[in-house]
Order: structure tokens, then sequence, then C-alpha cells
């Protein structure tokens, strides 16, 4: 049976605490059905899905070779994907980074050569908070949300990207399968 995998940029657990905190906050205003559990949180690359050994070896070895330096990250915003009255995920958004969109194209291109399918749906980097409305479309406006203030211009310089393979029903449910360091520090 093959794993289900995604590579991923991690979030620093300091920086998670603060946005667990942050959707605690929302969790009463929100009616969704999953919420992001604590250790969870992290910046998507490329969803993989089922991924088969051989194909995962060949991803490892195809990573392997990219060379990639290290950048920052800044939290920037809050947002969502779908209708304001029944959205689909509630996320923070992060500065737009040449570096993480650079990285993002080179992870493409090596999940690619690996022999995955690849998503063809333009790149939107966020962190989701939450998913799968569970409401109805009355009274919440993400509009009225409050901000996550304290989280609004927080940094982490990135070093590594993770192979995570995915564990439903567990917390957390993403566990690191393969770990990538990325280099010396450069601004992003």
């Amino acid at each position: 049976m093959a794993r289900h995998t995604f590579l991923a940029v991690p979030i620093p657990y300091e920086i998670q605490k603060e946005i667990h905190s942050y959707a605690q906050e929302l969790k009463p205003l929100l009616p969704l059905k999953k919420w992001t559990s604590l250790g969870d949180y992290h910046i998507t690359l490329q969803f993989l899905g089922a991924s088969p050994d051989k194909e995962l070896e060949q991803l490892i070895h195809e990573i392997n070779k990219i060379k990639s330096t290290a950048f920052t990250i800044t939290l920037k915003s809050s947002g969502y994907f779908g209708n304001p009255k029944t959205p689909r995920v509630f996320w923070l958004g992060i500065d737009r980074s040449e570096s993480l969109l650079k990285l993002q194209e080179q992870m493409k291109h090596a999940c690619s050569s690996a022999g995955f399918n690849i998503d063809s749906r333009p790149y939107r980097p966020h962190i989701t908070i939450g998913k799968r409305w569970g409401g109805d479309s009355q009274g919440t406006s993400y509009e009225n949300l409050p901000e996550p203030k304290e989280l609004i211009n927080r940094s982490w310089e990135v070093e590594e990207i993770i192979l995570y393979e995915i564990h439903p029903g567990k917390e957390p449910m993403y566990v690191p399968f393969h770990r990538f360091h990325i280099g010396e520090s450069v601004e992003g």
C-alpha cells in the first residue's frame, strides 16, 4: 500500500502555538468542520497523494540535486477560499517571496521528474487554519472576524523542507518522512 505524502515548508513550533491560539479564538465564530491541529501547520509546496516507494526514492534523489538557499517567510494576512458566506478554507497568508516561489517550482519539477502527477492550478502559498464549512450562510462573515494582529509580520528562516506522510485520524496527522536542508541564509 502506498503512503500518502506532500512536500511542505515547516513552521517553527513557537509560531504554530500562536497560530493555534488564534484558531481557538475563531472556533466559536466559525462553523468549520475541520481545524488544523497544533503540530500540523505548514505551507504546502506540492501535494503528492498516493506515493509508491519507488517514486519516493526517485523524488528524494531529485530533490537532493537541487541547490537552494535559506530564506525568510513573513506572515501578512488572513483570508479564505470560496464563498465568503460558506468558505471552504480559512488561512493565514504570507508575504510574496520570490525565494519561496522558486523553491516551489523546483519541487514541482522534481516531483514531475520522479513520476508524480502535478497540480496545474496556480500556486497560492498559505497556512490552513480550518476548512469544510459546517453551518448555514447566515450570521458569519469573514469581514467581521478578529484579525490575527500578533501574527502579522511574524517571520522565520526557512532552512528545510519536509516530505510529510499523512496519517488520517491521528494528531498530529502529518509525520515527517524525510527532511531536506536548503542551504545558507539570504533575504527572500
